[in-house]
């Protein structure tokens, strides 16, 4: 019978087992990635809302998504008639070169279908005004303007607004 050094032991039923060294190996490794994930969850619940261009409550929920290419955190919460959801990303696939991770925030007002009160939902992003003030743009403009980017036909304005609609951390 000849030996192998692939770091299993055989056992008399002939399927592989790990060695001592792997197993403390494993568990180390195992130990390291969960300290890793208690840290990130600290710093995007307690830290990573404070860089943002708006005021995160404390009781906002969050999301951390892995996406295609990037990193997503969303926050989101109700203030008053609004429902505002705060989105901090890293760098996207197909965005500008200088373009780091930022925040987009969004705030959405829901419809109401019949009645006295009756109105269509209003959803708006928030960008950076010519004056550096805060001013909210209807989402569908927001989404022609990453539309026409995507498709490389984007305008001056479309890219200012986009650029003003990612916010840097602060």
């Amino acid at each position: 019978m000849h030996e192998q050094n692939s770091g299993y032991a055989h056992g008399t039923s002939g399927s592989p087992q790990q060695s001592l060294e792997q197993e403390i190996y494993g568990m180390t490794v195992r130990e390291i990635e969960a300290s890793v994930e208690e840290e990130e969850e600290v710093y995007i619940v307690n830290e990573l809302p404070k860089k943002a261009p708006v005021d995160i409550p404390l009781n906002a929920s969050i999301k951390k998504e892995d996406k295609v290419g990037y990193v997503q955190v969303k926050y989101q919460w109700t203030s008053g008639e609004y429902k505002y959801t705060a989105r901090w990303h890293t760098r996207t696939p197909n965005a500008p070169v200088d373009q780091t991770e930022s925040w987009v925030i969004e705030r959405r007002v829901p419809g109401i279908g019949y009645g006295p009160n009756a109105r269509k939902a209003k959803v708006e992003i928030l960008v950076r005004g010519k004056d550096g003030e805060k001013v909210w743009v209807p989402k569908k403009t927001w989404q022609r303007a990453i539309n026409a980017r995507r498709n490389q036909k984007s305008n001056k304005e479309q890219e200012e607004l986009l650029n003003n609609g990612h916010w840097t951390s602060k």
